[in-house]
């Protein structure tokens, strides 16, 4: 197909230049000056890194508008009740973010079939709809599918085999070796998530006499991790901005012996790729170790999706780097692979540090799952399938860039980036473009603050290689038809170069073999066959305890819980394939919340991935400045675990809240009479955290009976009150005990939120009973709301699977 040269109108302003695009200032600040146009016009200039203008004063003006009338929709919807925030940020979560998000409850996603080429959502009436094109997810090497003989792999894996990737150690080992030699890596380790593949590199690297910069847009696990680390500092350079590396470089050089620069591989937002010949240029003068996470470009970027290094060298053959240019490679599980999890690839001389790391993380957490682990091997064992897979990829990416470009829609990034960011300017437009497009068959999601300034919000589309020809036509036929109904394009003459027809015939067509296709789909399966086979003898054999594995259980679960498992992952498929705030919301995670709220008692609920990354995540959150109150109190006693005291350090910076430490009954009283008297501050509103069942030694006497007696003696005195029960300790239950016997009776939790006028937050991880990951936190409903925006790991990392969830709604259902 014959390139169009067609020139778009401007909409962005250059803000950053690549080193190898263009290295003098002075045509930097030309180009500037050249690119300042309104934000209604567009430029497509993919040598250098694009970017919106600004917002005019008019569209802001006219979106502030727009969200005072859906303020006033929001408020007489509460009616009679009104909803009672405790910060700024859960008022703009109720108020602002989530009616637009879901186009005031006319767009909800909740996904109820398989997350592959097309997708059914349910309707606002509770019923599915037609099939449509999945533009929300991130089968990019189209690998989701799952044939009916692998199918049946996993029946056997979870029938046979331990849920914790941790007490299957020989199929933990094989996916090990299988990524050290995908990448030539010196080592591998996995994490739960993607999101902790991020804290485990860092925080296993990281001391006091390194400096880590990192890219303005890296991930948010990359920044919290930074944080969690013992870094010595940290700072931010302007996205893909190489003179801005340098002159960070050049500042802090001396300060620490040890350098990381963090990139990521593909920019999901942006569409863009880091230019891996200046920091080469950059790393061979400055000597630093380059880190990647390759969330997004692992198995989507390259011509056997090794990621952004090999995609580099297939564009850029003059302008080659080193194979061994990035030190440390981050990646998850839950994009191209189709399941759950994190993988941390780094050269040798990492091992000690990231081996020692890896096991104190793993002998309090959890591990990743034996199901995930199955779905990675059976892609990595099939290389000749990629290969193609991926080249028709690139080869539909292209042509949907091209001819939205000839429409006029502006894309982000560039024109082999296997995601598409369409530029929608205001976040209610990114919100009416997202709710069009479902009308004309295509599922894809707004991004708004805080994942994408507020004043640059776009809708994004993932393509897959799994898309047939049709579905190609019919995304960009809906993409330039939703655009245009939304007024983001302008009509357009017709001609030529204009034209935004297709081309006559299928223009994609699988050129492979499928005889050979074939072999090496039975050579996977029966390589897969015999790995389980050997991991069940040897889980068999006698004096293996569990001791040996870390503390996790090899004990399998009751045989229910094991066929809800089979039945929900025939339905929706093994990986949610994306996050809650995207397309991850499934049946499944709204049972357990539901079951959750009649157990405790409470009014709303959310579902966690991970039990450590909610926990942290979840103290994180909470530490911001509350209304009407000039500071806030974190209580938080000198046993709490690990994750709770992550959490205040992983919390902004700016979150104005201070954390105290108790030891005793005494000593919390001695705080609660500062704080009431006003000798710490006047108005000061306290968020207490407690362990239940208490982990303090007995001669402590801090039970919760007398606890609470002594907070009502001080509630009168104190401003506000959220109490945090952490009730997910590994050495407070026994795993024997029922799930609804390590949690405080729902009159204890009335009688508190009543008699105290304290906001109750109840924490709870599955994995500690049923041996199944994840983790929910219910409680009073205006937080929950807040958190659902504001908890990071609940916004960015990917949702827990629908096959787990569905087991642990079966191991739940017995206690309602």
């Amino acid at each position: 197909m014959d390139r169009v040269n067609f020139k778009k109108e401007p909409i962005v302003s250059v803000v950053a230049l690549s080193s190898s695009a263009c290295s003098k200032t002075s045509e930097h600040k030309e180009k500037l000056s050249a690119t300042e146009r309104t934000d209604t016009e567009t430029v497509t200039d993919n040598s250098t890194a694009l970017h919106p203008a600004k917002a005019s004063v008019f569209a802001k003006g006219k979106e502030l508008f727009a969200f005072a009338g859906g303020c006033l929709v929001t408020y007489a919807k509460d009616a009679p009740l009104r909803h009672d925030a405790v910060s700024k940020e859960g008022d703009f979560a109720h108020y602002i973010v989530q009616p637009w998000y879901d186009w005031f409850g006319r767009n909800k996603r909740v996904t109820t079939s398989r997350a592959l080429n097309t997708i059914t959502l349910q309707s606002s009436h509770g019923q599915p709809e037609r099939p449509i094109i999945n533009g929300g997810g991130f089968n990019y090497a189209g690998v989701y599918g799952m044939p009916v003989e692998y199918e049946s792999l996993h029946r056997k894996c979870l029938d046979t085999l331990p849920i914790p990737g941790a007490a299957a150690p020989l199929v933990e080992a094989a996916l090990e070796q299988a990524v050290v030699a995908f990448w030539s890596a010196g080592c591998c380790f996995t994490t739960p998530t993607g999101y902790q593949s991020n804290i485990l590199a860092f925080t296993a690297i990281l001391d006091d006499d390194w400096f880590v910069l990192m890219d303005q847009k890296s991930h948010s696990s990359m920044s919290t991790a930074a944080y969690l680390s013992n870094a010595g500092g940290r700072k931010k350079f302007k996205h893909n901005d190489m003179h801005d590396l340098k002159r960070l470089l050049d500042e802090i050089e001396g300060q620490c012996p040890n350098i990381m620069v963090a990139v990521e591989g593909l920019y999901s937002l942006d569409g863009d790729i880091p230019d891996l010949a200046a920091l080469y240029a950059l790393k061979t003068r400055y000597n630093f170790v380059l880190c990647c996470d390759e969330a997004h470009s692992f198995l989507s970027l390259g011509t056997t999706g090794r990621g952004c290094l090999e995609w580099w060298n297939d564009m850029h053959p003059e302008n080659t780097v080193p194979t061994d240019l990035i030190d440390i490679r981050t990646t998850t599980l839950s994009k191209a692979v189709g399941g759950i999890g994190g993988l941390v690839c780094a050269a040798e001389r990492f091992y000690p540090a990231l081996h020692s790391r890896a096991i104190a993380l793993r002998s309090t957490g959890e591990s990743l799952a034996t199901p995930n682990m199955l779905q990675a091997l059976w892609v990595l064992r099939q290389p000749e399938r990629l290969t193609p897979s991926l080249a028709r990829l690139r080869a539909i990416t292209e042509y949907c860039h091209e001819r939205l470009e000839r429409a006029g829609v502006f894309v982000y990034g560039e024109r082999t980036s296997p995601v598409l960011p369409i530029h929608a300017g205001r976040p209610t437009k990114a919100s009416e473009l997202s709710h069009v497009l479902r009308k004309q068959g295509v599922a894809a999601t707004p991004f708004s603050k805080p994942a994408v300034p507020m004043w640059q919000s776009r809708v994004r589309i993932g393509m897959s290689a799994e898309f047939t020809d049709e579905n190609v036509e019919q995304l960009v036929d809906a993409l330039i038809g939703s655009c245009a109904v939304t007024g983001l394009v302008r009509p357009r003459r017709t001609g030529p170069a204009c034209s935004t027809e297709p081309s006559k015939g299928p223009p994609f067509q699988w050129q492979v073999d499928d005889t050979g296709l074939l072999k090496e789909r039975d050579d996977a399966l029966r390589y897969l066959d015999r790995l389980i086979e050997a991991q069940r003898t040897q889980l068999a054999v006698p004096g293996i305890d569990d001791r040996r594995r870390g503390g996790h259980t090899s004990r399998l679960s009751p045989r229910s819980v094991i066929d809800a498992g089979h039945r929900t992952r025939g339905q929706y498929g093994l990986g949610s394939g994306s996050s809650r705030w995207i397309l991850g919301t499934y049946p499944p995670h709204l049972e357990v919340e539901k079951i959750v709220c009649n157990i405790t008692g409470q009014t709303a609920s959310m579902v966690y991935t991970n039990t450590e990354g909610g926990l942290m995540s979840t103290v994180a959150a909470l530490c911001r400045p509350v209304k009407g109150c000039p500071k806030h109190v974190l209580l938080v006693h000198k046993a709490a675990q690990q994750p709770i005291l992550d959490g205040h350090r992983a919390a902004p910076r700016d979150c104005k809240t201070e954390k105290v430490v108790w030891n005793d009954l005494n000593d919390l009283t001695s705080i609660l009479q500062s704080i009431s008297d006003g000798k710490i501050q006047r108005k000061s509103y306290i968020t207490l955290v407690l362990t239940l069942p208490p982990t303090t030694p007995c001669n402590h006497n801090t039970t919760l009976e007398a606890l609470f007696t002594r907070l009502l003696t001080f509630r009168r005195k104190l401003h506000g009150l959220t109490i945090f029960l952490d009730c997910s300790s590994p050495s407070s239950f026994p795993s024997s005990e029922p799930f609804s016997a390590k949690l405080p009776l729902p009159q204890a939790l009335h009688y508190l939120a009543t008699e105290l006028r304290a906001r109750i937050l109840i924490f709870g991880s599955f994995y500690q009973t049923f041996g199944l990951n994840g983790a929910f936190l219910a409680g009073d409903g205006a937080l929950i709301d807040e958190l659902r925006y504001t908890s990071r790991f609940y916004v960015f990392a990917a949702a827990p699977p629908p096959f787990m969830m569905g087991m642990v709604a079966d191991a739940l259902g017995g206690e309602c």
